[in-house]
């Protein structure tokens, strides 16, 4: 091979070495993504895991309820109130024109303020009341964790194609060095072949 054909060759691997370069750092920044996006479905998992709802404490115990089962579940004939944002105002919960809210929804209202439970006398019932419990919702657990499954199965599988793709660009970026060096040795014997017709 001659110098020019040798210079080159060698100009395409070092071109084509640094196209490897950039397409690794896609690789990695891919996989820092992907880290990001597991804790996420990790954190989900854990919230969905560790979510409350309010229950009522009742003759038969703790009694889950929603807004719509409020005054029947409950002994004391509870009402709910809800705060409407837009208007400003107040109103007493409504089945046929209100939507319907779960306990955990309830009880992120009253942390929120945009909610109030009354007994029958019309006394405002505290969250720390005696009638009401926070406890643990585990009704959506099982839905949960086949969601966290799934997510999670998907990005290993993602992981696992990064990680065989970053292999085999760092095998051609070894290849790519070999053939270099290989180029360069030949581009030094030419010179040093040179120098000795001239010498």
């Amino acid at each position: 091979m001659g110098f020019a054909a040798s210079q080159a060759r060698l100009l395409l691997l070092t071109a084509r070495k640094s196209d490897l370069e950039f397409r690794a750092q896609q690789i990695t920044n891919a996989e820092m993504i992907l880290a990001m996006q597991t804790e996420e479905v990790a954190r989900e998992y854990s919230n969905k895991l560790s979510n409350q709802t309010v229950k009522f404490n009742g003759a038969k115990g703790e009694e889950a309820f929603t807004a719509s089962t409020l005054a029947t579940v409950t002994a004391g004939g509870l009402r709910l109130q809800v705060y409407n944002q837009e208007e400003g105002t107040w109103h007493n919960w409504n089945s046929s024109s209100d939507a319907d809210f779960t306990g955990p929804e309830i009880l992120q209202m009253l942390n929120q303020g945009t909610a109030k439970i009354f007994d029958n006398d019309g006394n405002e019932i505290d969250i720390n009341s005696t009638q009401l419990v926070v406890a643990y919702y585990t009704e959506d657990d099982a839905a949960a964790d086949a969601e966290y499954r799934r997510k999670t199965a998907a990005l290993q599988v993602k992981e696992k194609r990064l990680q065989m793709e970053l292999q085999q660009v760092e095998a051609q970026q070894k290849a790519c060095d070999t053939e270099i060096e290989s180029v360069k040795k030949i581009m030094d014997k030419n010179i040093e072949k040179t120098f000795k017709v001239f010498s």
